[in-house]
């Protein structure tokens, strides 16, 4: 019979406790015995032998195809669990599941009650899953968070133990490394225009971190007096730096943000993706609609006239588009200068207005849109639908201090975004503008009220950040001003680089 055990002769068990040699499959018996499995066991004990004996021989040669596919299962189960799809994957059930408890109990909420042990099995049921695929989730994404910070930061050992030992001992988050070194996205880099306040623009800036490069300026100043102290030693705006301007000439005419090579790898980490929201405060423009077709009347913005009207646009004029952005701007030659070393040549003391930002200008803007573009349409007043295929459209921006949401995505390398949010606090400077009839000493004559809230240049927190935000806004008032026309096609302004033509229909 098969697997009968069978005991060896006298003969036999002799000739084994006898020979010195090894226990061998090979021996010409058609019995074969096991070798002793413990070093303390008599030398005299063989135990039993079965047809299965065989399989405890050490000189065997192990199974190539069982070993392969033994090989294949565990990689494969192992690229799954570290997968991020399975994090996702978890989450997807572990929101169904509570989104068919949630049903599972408004359909049964009023009814009679049957089967009540088959039903509340059901719910326990998928209250489980919710909740387990739910902490799966979470615990997979606090893994991916954790092997990225590892695989751009240096950590003691301690510390890795205490990244992934977090999840499931909450003594482990009192590693002081790992609280330090595991911040994620520590590339990404936010507008902060409060900086300008904490150091004067002669001094040197970096980034916070292990940055090693100097930041940009976004302004050039110039100083009255150079190194001496004093009521008439102060440094004052004269232009937008060069670093701005060559940032603005990309951003604005190519309508994307710019970005380093690798910056993705950098942030995100070598074939992934990843997105983030930041949060600041900068300038931007708030529009007011005043005039829509051309018979509509154009309205005031905060109690002044617009410089231009409907007759001026098509179909009443030739102007396709029309922009007037410098009424009331900085003057940058604010007095009489050396030729050489740039210093004021007028006596002390300096005009008190030196140097202030007295208004922002108004962005008067006027375009003219159509129903359809891909469709012909007259080029002059002779031919048809002159009169009724353009609507000209008038509108009026302010400048203002706005808390922005941006939503970072970084796919396959490239960065994307998108503004989600707009909170408009107020105006960048709160002054409205009178008339260009100033007669204070300086080479600037606009007058704008109220006077006291002119930024002045010896309040050099506040008008270091001023003038950020003036730059910023000059750099777009420069490429919207100036006006396109019909029948020649006539520009003077640099809108026709921009991105804005297609946005606005010109």
């Amino acid at each position: 019979m098969e697997n009968d055990v069978s005991r060896p002769s006298a003969s036999d068990q002799k000739k084994d406790l006898k020979s010195a040699s090894t226990w061998s499959p090979s021996e010409g018996s058609s019995i074969q015995h096991s070798p002793p499995l413990h070093s303390q066991s008599p030398p005299a004990w063989q135990g039993t032998t079965t047809s299965e004996t065989s399989l405890l021989n050490p000189n065997q040669e192990p199974n190539g195809a069982i070993t392969a596919i033994g090989s294949r299962c565990s990689s494969t189960w192992s690229n799954i669990l570290r997968s991020r799809w399975l994090m996702v994957a978890c989450l997807v059930f572990g929101i169904a599941a509570a989104i068919g408890h949630d049903t599972l109990n408004k359909c049964l909420s009023g009814k009679e009650a049957k089967n009540q042990i088959w039903w509340l099995r059901l719910g326990q049921s998928l209250a489980f899953i919710s909740k387990a695929n739910s902490a799966i989730a979470v615990s997979l994404a606090y893994q991916q968070i954790a092997w990225t910070s590892v695989a751009h930061r240096n950590f003691s050992v301690h510390a890795v133990d205490s990244l992934f030992g977090a999840a499931h001992n909450a003594i482990e988050l009192l590693n002081a490394e790992a609280w330090k070194k595991s911040w994620t996205c520590y590339n990404v880099r936010t507008l902060n225009f409060d900086h300008e306040a904490k150091k004067k623009w002669t001094h040197s800036r970096k980034a916070e971190g292990d940055e090693i490069l100097q930041g940009g300026r976004i302004s050039w100043y110039n100083d009255t007096l150079p190194d001496e102290d004093g009521p008439d030693v102060f440094d004052f705006w004269i232009s937008p730096s060069a670093f701005l301007e060559e940032i603005a000439s990309r951003v604005l005419t190519g309508g994307q943000a710019l970005q380093r090579d690798e910056v993705a790898d950098e942030i995100c980490g070598e074939g992934y993706d990843c997105s983030t929201i930041i949060y600041f405060t900068g300038p931007g423009y708030k529009c007011q609609q005043l005039a829509n077709g051309t018979n509509s009347t154009v309205k005031q913005f905060n109690g002044m006239d617009a410089p231009f009207n409907m007759s001026r646009m098509i179909p009443e004029g030739w102007n396709t588009y029309n922009c007037v952005a410098d009424i009331g701007d900085y003057s940058e030659l604010q007095i009489e200068h050396e030729r050489y070393f740039n210093r004021p040549l007028q006596t002390l003391p300096f005009p008190k207005n030196l140097g202030a930002f007295r208004t922002e200008p108004i962005i008067w803007l006027g375009y003219v849109t159509v129903d359809d573009v891909l469709v012909r349409h007259a080029e002059n007043s002779s031919q048809k639908g002159w009169d009724t295929d353009f609507t000209p459209i008038i509108s009026a921006c302010e400048h203002w201090e706005v808390n922005y949401t941006v939503n970072l995505t970084y796919t396959r390398g490239f960065q994307s975004y998108n503004v989600t949010n707009r909170e408009y606090l107020h105006k960048v400077i709160n002054t409205t503008y009178v008339d260009g009839s100033a007669d204070d000493g300086t080479l600037d004559k606009t007058v704008a009220e109220p006077q006291e809230n002119y930024v002045y240049p010896k309040d050099w927190k506040n008008y270091q950040r001023i003038a950020a935000f003036h730059s910023l806004g000059l750099k777009l008032r420069q490429l919207l001003h100036g006006g396109l026309s019909l029948p020649d096609k006539g520009k003077s302004t640099e809108i026709m680089t921009s991105k804005y033509r297609g946005y606005m229909r010109i």
